[in-house]
């Protein structure tokens, strides 16, 4: 097995041009969406999944289609918000990730989708690392997708 002191460049692995096909894909997919909104803040708990789901629900009352992004990872709970289990899991369609689906239609992305259960703490390494490299895969691929 090689080292990273053993790789010259990107070991062959085109890992930029990976990146780049990988941004194109998201750039093109974000295009079709007309009105994008971010939500965030430097600090937690001050209500942001709260007033995303406010927000969300009442752009979906006026007829909008409707898609949440949560990027929070470590106390994900859009889908306690908006009706959708952490048992509705993520499902791999032809053209990516299928987002799951809450209150109103609103679809989400999650990484809560990702988890056991919400008791399940993110994992960011494992003795193999295995699970987490999949669950980085997981969590990059539900990004681009939604």
């Amino acid at each position: 097995m090689k080292t990273y002191e053993d790789l010259v460049g990107d070991g062959g692995s085109d890992i930029v041009g990976q990146v780049v096909q990988l941004g194109e894909k998201l750039r093109f997919r974000l295009d079709k969406i007309k009105h994008k909104v971010a939500l965030m803040s430097g600090k937690g708990g001050v209500g942001k999944s709260s007033i995303t789901a406010n927000i969300a629900s009442c752009l979906a009352d006026r007829g909008n289609r409707v898609g949440i992004l949560d990027a929070d990872l470590n106390g994900p709970s859009i889908c306690h918000l908006l009706g959708v289990g952490n048992n509705v899991k993520l499902d791999m369609k032809e053209d990516g990730l299928e987002p799951g689906i809450g209150y109103q239609g609103i679809r989400i992305m999650s990484m809560d989708m990702l988890l056991k259960t919400t008791d399940t703490p993110v994992m960011w390494t494992d003795e193999d690392h295995a699970t987490a490299s999949w669950v980085s895969i997981m969590e990059s691929t539900a990004t681009r997708e939604l």
